[in-house]
């Protein structure tokens, strides 16, 4: 798969290791495709994840990768390094596909957001509560909920839910103009109703 700059090789297997030579032989494909049409890849964010079933047996999957290599003799680094983390179009995907990485980096990015557009204005002077609602709509909301619908299933995931709704209570708290200690559920309902 290809979008723009970010470009993915997916590849299966019974092990690991066949996954990985797999994925290997089709990169070497788009490095000989990108060359001819006069383009290259960034090698530097060359990476490689594998994902197995949480309770299979290492032994009949072929254990661990540690890394691979890959044929390019234009070029010295012909290595690619295994990661547990990456990063595509936006969605932080972990190799246990655990989706607390994503949420947490969200809900800070949604955090940071905030004090940036606190410079805006205050309860005393600057936007009124009606404008902070519509810029945290338009954007926060967005940032708090990027790649939600990829990873939410509604089973077992009280924690990640726990995590955005403290992000969205403490803006709850300057949208309304009350106290950092006021309980957000009489002010959701009062507000928001």
């Amino acid at each position: 798969m290809m979008y723009i700059d970010d470009g993915a090789i997916y590849a299966t297997s019974a092990t690991t290791i066949a996954a990985a030579e797999s994925a290997v032989k089709g990169y070497n494909e788009v490095l000989n495709w990108l060359k001819d049409n006069g383009l290259e890849a960034d090698l530097a964010k060359t990476k490689l994840m594998t994902f197995k079933q949480s309770r299979s047996n290492p032994n009949l999957i072929g254990g661990h990768v540690h890394g691979a290599r890959y044929v390019d003799p234009a070029h010295s680094r012909n290595k690619i390094t295994m990661v547990k983390h990456v990063k595509y179009l936006g969605v932080h995907i972990t190799h246990d596909l655990k989706w607390t990485c994503h949420v947490e980096i969200m809900a800070n990015r949604a955090r940071s957001t905030i004090k940036g557009i606190n410079v805006l204005g205050n309860s005393v002077r600057g936007l009124n509560f009606l404008n902070w609602r519509k810029v945290y709509n338009a954007l926060i909301i967005p940032v708090l909920t990027y790649g939600v619908h990829i990873w939410y299933t509604s089973v077992n995931q009280k924690g990640l839910i726990n995590c955005l709704q403290v992000t969205q209570n403490d803006r709850i708290r300057k949208i309304t103009g009350v106290f950092k200690t006021t309980p957000t559920e009489p002010v959701v309902t009062h507000y928001f109703i």
